[in-house]
């Protein structure tokens, strides 16, 4: 038998390992019920006692094994494989583990997406293979590459999960149970490669349509102030009246509500991070959406007047509620954006695309791309040049119209003399 102890929940756990009457390795969890801070010695000795306490009991001396000579025969075929000693942590479970622990060091949102990752797509694949920590070779992760890959997963999904397994396997190579993290002698041919994705963007034409369209619809405004402002969906819907100045004409973009998975749980989160430092910035405010805003502020008055007491407190602040008072939730946005362009038959795109879109039309104005990028919030210049303006066809018209005038005006030249 042997032990070791994680961090489970916030505690101390204990995880026994042995082998039942047919030779089958098998784990028992037990909660020290001790925090994590302060506790690692007083843990230790728990797992000592526990190993006392029930190797009597889960394996028993008078208990029927396989035959030696079949036990040593798969434990050299195995470790002549491998080329390691057994401890008897499959890696599924140390994945589970992992993300565990990572509840409350970062990001809900990010754990959210780590915990669907390792849950939904990476740890079963390992369980089915049923491969230990310590066994865990860059074949076995190109293995797991070629896998996904073959039932059509995508470059940049396979990069979120190569984010988890590389933390994961780096975590285990610091605490002894692998020689080396596989990540630093995987081939780089092997790895995923981060694929650009080219949005689609609406042009004047397509805004005209979708603007026609769009009166009266309750999405109305949250549509009209991303073509106009270029915002993310989370600083649409994290907006508050607090932060917009009618006095001094300005909107300050400082706040965010997103959404994510938790334990099978849909979680709304509502903080003052953002994406990075430049995202937090003040806009001026439009004269077309400032009438637009005050319009909504003189409705929710009214609707506030009107519910009394079942109208929502929480939310007040916030500029995007429902008739109720009630934060409108991020999946509704996208949800409903797409049943909107369906019903009005107007190009399909995503929401965010509107983003793209506000970007590649101020390009088309002649803004520089240092103002774009203080505009989207965005960290770098480079992000701004490489992600949001898409040019088409038409746009490179003038640039070749401009290029023929100079070879025209050189040949015109060299030809005169």
């Amino acid at each position: 038998m042997t032990a070791r102890i994680y961090e489970k929940r916030g505690t101390w756990q204990i995880v026994l390992i042995y082998k039942d009457g047919s030779g089958a390795r098998k784990q028992k969890w037990i909660d020290t019920e001790l925090p994590i801070r302060g506790n690692s010695r007083r843990a230790k000795k728990m797992m000592e006692d526990a190993i006392q306490e029930w190797k009597p009991v889960l394996e028993p001396e008078d208990q029927v094994l396989e035959s030696t000579a079949v036990r040593e025969a798969k434990r050299e075929t195995h470790q002549n494989r491998r080329g390691q000693s057994e401890s008897g942590i499959l890696f599924s479970e140390y994945l589970l583990d992992w993300v565990e622990s990572r509840r409350n060091r970062i990001q809900p949102t990010t754990f959210g997406a780590y915990q669907k990752d390792v849950q939904s797509y990476i740890a079963p694949y390992f369980a089915q293979k049923g491969i230990l920590v310590e066994q865990m070779t860059d074949k076995d992760i190109a293995d797991f590459y070629r896998y996904k890959r073959r039932n059509g997963v995508s470059e940049n999904t396979l990069l979120h999960y190569q984010t988890v397994l590389n933390q994961a396997l780096r975590k285990a190579a610091r605490e002894k149970l692998l020689p080396v993290n596989p990540f630093a002698v995987l081939d780089k041919d092997l790895k995923p490669k981060h694929v650009r994705y080219i949005p689609q963007t609406y042009d004047e034409n397509d805004l005209r349509k979708m603007f026609a369209a769009m009166r009266g619809d309750p999405m109305a405004l949250i549509i009209l102030m991303d073509v106009t402002y270029g915002l993310r969906r989370s600083e649409l819907l994290g907006l508050k009246w607090s932060a917009i100045n009618f006095k001094e004409k300005s909107i300050h973009i400082c706040y965010k509500v997103t959404e994510t998975l938790i334990d099978g749980k849909l979680v709304y989160v509502k903080d003052s991070l953002l994406k990075n430092k430049s995202s937090n910035r003040t806009l001026p405010l439009v004269p077309s959406i400032e009438e637009e805003l005050l319009r909504l502020k003189f409705q929710q008055n009214r609707n506030r007047k009107l519910y009394g007491k079942a109208y929502e407190q929480d939310d007040r602040d916030f500029v995007f509620v429902n008739e109720c008072g009630k934060l409108i939730k991020p999946d509704y946005v996208s949800r409903h954006f797409q049943w909107f362009l369906k019903k009005n038959n107007l190009k399909k795109i995503r929401f965010h695309d509107l983003r793209h879109t506000c970007a590649t039309m101020l390009c088309r104005k002649k803004i520089s791309l240092q103002e774009i990028q203080v505009w989207l919030g965005h960290s770098t210049y480079q992000t701004t040049a490489d992600i949001y303006t898409h040019l088409n066809y038409t746009d490179k018209i003038g640039t070749a119209n401009a290029a023929a005038r100079i070879v025209s005006d050189v040949l015109g030249k060299g030809g005169s003399e």
